[in-house]
């Protein structure tokens, strides 16, 4: 019978994890179904023979533990699945049991050295000796130094045979000889290093087809879409291109397309791995070793399959594709009916999607875009309960052709997106900003002034058309937090704009008035407010008893302004007068006479002294003033 190979929709696409195999397949075994992510995975559905013999796979090195990670058997039988294959350190572990190492088993004269007292047959030219080997020693040659092989016969002679071409030699000890085709067949192993040689069997031999589902790396899958303009709409079509790596041809496999993103963890499984553990005191006397748990893991048998969901058949639009699609929490897959075949490492580019969408083209300008010509556009909505992927879109338009290029995100169920394919030079559209401020109310509390301002916004839109064609303009208005639009007339409410539609007649002009507006609280700080925003904000109230509280203010900071000059004139007079002293008791220390000149200076010093205390008292009772007028300006303000 032929297994029936579970179609792993929903459960598999979320589990899918980076891996990058080439896995040549046994003879029995056959790839049936290939799930391409544009998350660059590739999931593999295979099926084989599996009971009389085991189904052989060879892994790259690089990619074994996401093989073993991902690996999952679909067995009829309910039977336990196993792999087995060679360890990582197989070939070290091998040769720690021989009596000779890798290289002797290479190389005759070693081997024979590493193996004295084995016993041996020699033949040469149809006679033969047999013996114990007494290992290999060098001699001069015709030709320079040879190695020659001495054995001790059976009757104790001792003899020595040249190792050339005519000597054979050969382990007499059936364990000796078994021991050396042990060491080839590690050898043999190890032959190709980059790769892993693998066997899946289970306990049960009764033959029967099983199934398998494997991952690994895979290039993304681009979408190239093309809007095809037709009397009925736009038809959208979906081309994939897609890339086969898998190391393996497919013939006539099901090919399916998934989009979505999912998560690839790296898990050293095949690396040898060893417990720590604490080292001897010096002193001969052991640490206590804490006790570890050692478990070995079972593969249990699948009990039960897993029922596939659904598929969902897609409109008659996309029965000339042939597509079976269906969806999930994080992805969409398109299944195509067709079988695909193409050969590893080589490309194609299919269709898979086909959708008739209303003919929804736009002459759009974007306000605050700061472009002078608008853009043709496609407003393209997805119909389908399934996510259309990213791509580039090719435009053809009904007798015209080639129309442009443009590319589409990828698209949500219902999602609607306006893509720009085109640019209509014919068509300008300046923009005009003008801003206002209205103060609508002010009032003072806490030694703030409140100020609840409306800011006015005022675009208007210029459009200049096309001079030998009407045209309908679609203007979209970027919405902006906290901003209202005073009309929405005949605007269509959109997630980030307002959109309107102005009809422009050929060689005609037509303009758009849009105004927002937004409330506004400003805190102002009166206790050390300066003079010149005072009088801007006394300027602009409309309150007469906030006016006459801003005036009173205005006079006493002026006060505070003037008496803060003073204190400023009396602190240079003062280091003036320092300054000047300073200069006469130097000169009259220099002099240090009596003369008529220097009892002028001690009388001019003396002087001097009264000044300073003049000015110092003057500046004490200027700062005492500021005090006085700034607990006024509290108790005006109420700060």
């Amino acid at each position: 019978m032929t297994f029936p190979l579970i179609r792993l929709r929903r459960a598999m696409i979320l589990s899918l994890s980076g891996l990058a195999l080439a896995l040549p397949l046994a003879a029995e075994t056959a790839i049936h179904a290939v799930t391409l992510s544009t998350a660059g995975l590739a999931m593999i559905e295979a099926e084989g023979q599996l009971g009389t013999e085991p189904i052989r796979l060879s892994v790259a090195r690089d990619d074994i533990d996401d093989f073993l990670k991902s690996l999952w058997v679909l067995d009829p039988a309910g039977a336990v699945p196993f792999v087995t294959m060679t360890g990582p350190g197989s070939f070290e572990d091998a040769f720690a049991h021989f009596p000779f190492g890798p290289q002797d088993v290479t190389d005759p004269a070693r081997l024979m050295s590493t193996m004295v007292g084995a016993p041996l047959v020699v033949e040469r030219r149809g006679e033969t000796w047999q013996g114990l080997n007494m290992g290999v020693t060098q001699r001069p040659c015709e030709h320079g130094p040879c190695n020659v092989l001495n054995l001790q016969g059976e009757d104790g002679v001792m003899h020595s045979y040249v190792m050339d071409d005519a000597l054979g030699v050969r382990f007499a000890d059936a364990a000796d000889q078994a021991t050396l085709t042990d060491a080839l067949r590690a050898w043999r192993g190890a032959a190709n290093p980059r790769r892993v040689e693998l066997t899946l069997d289970s306990d049960n031999e009764t033959p029967r087809d099983v199934g398998m589902v494997y991952l690994q790396n895979a290039p993304l899958w681009r979408t190239a879409w093309r809007a095809v303009d037709t009397p009925e709409g736009i038809r959208l079509i979906g081309w994939a291109v897609v890339e086969n790596t898998t190391g393996i041809d497919w013939d006539d496999i099901e090919l399916t397309l998934a989009t979505g993103s999912v998560r690839a963890i790296s898990a050293r499984l095949y690396e040898r791995r060893y417990a720590e553990r604490e080292e001897a005191a010096m002193d001969g006397r052991s640490a206590p070793v804490p006790a570890t748990a050692m478990f070995r893991g079972a593969i249990g048998a699948m009990a039960e399959s897993v029922p596939a969901p659904a598929p969902m058949a897609m409109a008659d639009s996309a029965a000339s594709i042939g597509i079976t699609a269906d969806d999930g929490d994080s992805f969409s897959r398109f299944t195509l009916d067709t079988p695909v075949t193409l050969a590893a490492g080589q490309m194609m580019s299919v269709p898979f999607l086909s959708e008739l969408l209303t003919d929804a083209r736009l002459t759009l300008y974007r306000g605050g875009s700061g472009q002078l010509h608008p853009v043709i556009a496609l407003s393209l909505e997805n119909p389908l309960p399934l996510r259309l992927p990213a791509g580039v879109l090719t435009l053809y338009e009904d007798g015209r052709g080639h129309a442009g290029d443009a590319m589409i995100p990828e698209m949500a169920p219902g999602a609607t997106e306006v893509v720009d394919f085109a640019r209509d030079t014919a068509v300008e559209v300046r923009e005009d900003r003008a801003n206002t401020e209205t103060v609508r109310e002010m009032r003072l509390a806490n030694g703030l002034l409140y100020v609840t301002e409306d800011l006015e916004r005022r675009v208007t839109y210029r459009i200049e058309g096309a001079p030998q064609a009407d045209r309908e303009i679609t203007i979209d208005h970027p919405r902006n937090a906290d901003w209202t639009v005073s009309s929405t007339t005949g605007a269509e409410e959109r997630p980030d704009a307002w959109r309107w539609v102005v009809p422009v007649a050929a060689a005609e002009s037509a303009s758009l008035v849009v105004t927002e507006r937004q409330p506004r609280i400003r805190r102002v700080g009166l206790m050390d407010i300066d003079l010149g925003t005072l009088a801007y904000w006394q300027g602009r109230t409309l309150d007469p008893q906030v006016r006459a509280t801003l005036e009173q203010l205005a006079d006493l900071r002026r006060q505070i302004s003037d008496t803060e000059v003073e204190q400023r004139r009396l602190a240079n007079d003062t280091q003036t007068l320092e300054r000047e002293q300073s200069r006469l008791v130097n000169l009259i220390v220099q002099l240090g006479d009596d003369s008529q000149a220097n009892r002028e200076r001690r009388a001019r010093v003396d002087a001097i002294d009264g000044q300073i205390a003049d000015a110092q008292a003057a500046s004490e009772a200027a700062a005492q003033r500021i005090t006085e007028l700034r607990a006024e300006i509290a108790a005006l303000i109420g700060g």
